[in-house]
């Protein structure tokens, strides 16, 4: 194995770990942001579902408590179809009626605006995606940068400039050709061009066709 096939290995050997570095970033921080993800997804959910439990439990309470009411306004329409009732009894039990239904509407708006305030919250859902692409793109540009780095690296294993060998060779041949026309007696200017042009013509020819 020459130098050049061993420093060419170990590059890519360099380039191989580097790569395999690249891969486990990326899955390190897709794992970590999936993980964030799929947490804060899971928080607004959890409080999503207690809110809502919560509230159509109230609900349930709230109807039974209306109910209650009805119940009260039956009965205090028993009394007051008789000929004869106790007016002050009857008007002291309709305030006490329409008290409890005043606390009973106070107490379900409180628990809606609870409710309505603790949606606001479930907004974010869209917000934790959000979130999540931009946490993505940011880790991106790192996953970019060390690509580059991978991509710099490979293409500097790939030496695509001419070995200074084929300039020294071309040197040599040219040599030998003006030493054969010498020993052949072949010394006009003509004869070694025509033969110099020759030999380039074969040195050059792929180059050209190109």
């Amino acid at each position: 194995m020459g130098e050049i096939d061993r420093e060419a290995k170990a590059k890519l050997k360099s380039a191989s770990e580097d790569l395999d570095e690249l891969i486990k970033l990326f899955s390190e921080h897709l794992r970590e942001s999936t993980e964030i993800f799929k947490n804060n997804l899971s928080d607004l959910k959890k409080n999503a579902e207690l809110s809502l439990n919560h509230f159509s439990t109230d609900r349930e309470q709230v109807i039974q408590n209306i109910t209650n009411v009805e119940k009260r306004l039956t009965k205090l329409f028993r009394m007051i179809s008789k000929k004869k009732y106790d007016t002050t009894a009857a008007a002291d039990q309709l305030i006490e009626i329409a008290t409890a239904h005043g606390q009973v509407k106070r107490d379900y708006e409180k628990k809606r605006n609870e409710l309505e305030s603790a949606m606001n919250e479930w907004l974010k859902f869209t917000e934790v995606v959000s979130e999540f692409v931009t946490l993505i793109h940011t880790k991106s540009s790192e996953w970019e940068n060390n690509a580059r780095e991978l991509s710099m690296s490979y293409q500097d294993i790939a030496d695509t400039s001419v070995p200074s060998e084929f300039q020294k060779t071309r040197k040599i041949i040219l040599e030998y050709a003006i030493s054969i026309l010498l020993t052949a007696g072949k010394r006009e200017q003509d004869d070694l061009m025509s033969f110099e042009d020759q030999l380039n013509d074969l040195m050059d020819k792929e180059t050209k066709e190109d």
